[in-house]
């Protein structure tokens, strides 16, 4: 029962819930070892059972993670809950180790161990625990960070598959689901008889972080061996290079096809606004060579006028025409790369690209990085 008058006082001092009455005190000599006779006049104490001796112990790994707790040393303070629960389980030790997960930043477990904690208080009778830790654990629902594993088809139907998210399986139920994770980087390897194994690395922020990991179709060990047989016998000249086969390089290849798509766009307009220029260069100068206004060279007021605004709309005009053909040119170099065997292997988005117009001459500047 010490444990108990520990844990109340815990349970105020973090706000999970306040002590009963009931677990204030235990009755006078409750906790006393008995007393055996040994043959003569002198009583000596019978020694603790077993299931005693994990009680004490199970008390005093809670007294020294409680005061770790306090020092705020928690991942030290942790694994002191977790040999006490282990000792001798408890609702109320339960919610002294979620609490000391939710401290560390292990948000998903913290969460996992709330819920197992009100299931443990119900089974116990203590409805202030039970309401406690259902209260943290959806305070914590939306803060807990997710992975969602998509796995092809291919892959489930391969005899002997298996997924494994830091060592441990990750569950075929769990395919294709949201599943609550801890912040932090987590391994996974996918691996299959005759296949060769595939590994990554997923790395999740502590809080509200959401990613998906799509597993490639393994490549079957027969086939890379005798790709591998073949390639180092054949001339270096004569080397092709691999499909892609990484997510990063099928992206890379959307991104710039995008952008190429875009550049196209605004060559479109660039023509647009040239041809726009050029009507009404020409409308301009016709108005000049009307009603007398200019005779060859010679031009009244209105006539110099309109002949200035013709020639202002013919520059423009120039300058359109120059930057739509310039965004043509680097839409069409964009796609070229983003669909040949270079950008496929290795290829990566430009990680610059400007545009701008080149001082005292019709032209346009495109500077990237590819």
């Amino acid at each position: 029962m010490g444990r108990t008058i520990v844990l109340a006082a815990f349970l105020v001092f973090v706000g999970f819930a306040q002590p009963h009455a009931a677990l204030a005190s235990d009755p006078p000599g409750a906790n006393a070892a008995p007393l055996a006779p040994t043959g003569t006049n002198t009583l000596t104490p019978t020694p603790p059972a077993p299931a005693e001796r994990a009680v004490d112990k199970a008390e005093e790994a809670f007294d020294a993670g409680r005061a770790l707790l306090k020092d705020k040393r928690y991942s030290d303070a942790c694994p002191k809950f977790e040999e006490s629960q282990r000792q001798d389980p408890a609702s109320g030790t339960l919610l002294a180790l979620a609490y000391c997960q939710e401290l560390s930043g292990l948000l998903a477990t913290s969460r996992a161990s709330y819920l197992a904690a009100a299931r443990l208080a119900e089974r116990e009778g203590h409805r202030d625990r039970q309401t406690a830790a259902l209260e943290r654990a959806q305070a914590l629902a939306p803060r807990v960070s997710k992975v969602t594993v998509i796995v092809p088809q291919e892959l489930l139907v391969l005899p002997g598959f298996h997924l494994l998210r830091d060592g441990i399986e990750f569950e075929r139920a769990s395919f294709g689901m949201a599943v609550a994770t801890d912040g932090g980087s987590h391994s996974f390897e996918a691996s299959a008889p005759g296949r060769v194994p595939w590994t990554t690395t997923v790395s999740l922020f502590a809080e509200g972080d959401q990613k998906s990991l799509v597993l490639p179709v393994l490549d079957s060990v027969a086939l890379r061996d005798s790709t591998s047989t073949s390639t180092s016998t054949a001339a270096p000249s004569a080397r092709r290079a691999p499909p892609p086969t990484d997510a990063s390089e099928r992206r890379s290849k959307v991104t710039l096809e995008r952008v190429s798509l875009g550049l196209a766009a605004a060559s479109v307009v660039g023509f647009a606004v040239g041809t726009g220029f050029a009507l009404r260069a020409n409308s301009k100068n016709d108005v000049s060579n009307s009603d007398g206004h200019c005779v060859a060279d010679r031009c009244d007021p209105d006539g110099t006028r309109f002949r200035n605004e013709a020639l202002s709309a013919a520059r423009a005009s120039t300058w359109a025409f120059v930057a739509g053909g310039a965004l043509a040119a680097a839409s069409i170099t964009l796609y070229i790369h983003a669909n040949s065997s270079s950008s496929r292997v290795g290829g990566t988005v430009p990680s610059k690209l400007q545009a701008g117009v080149v001082p005292g001459a019709p032209g346009l500047q495109l500077t990237g990085t590819f």
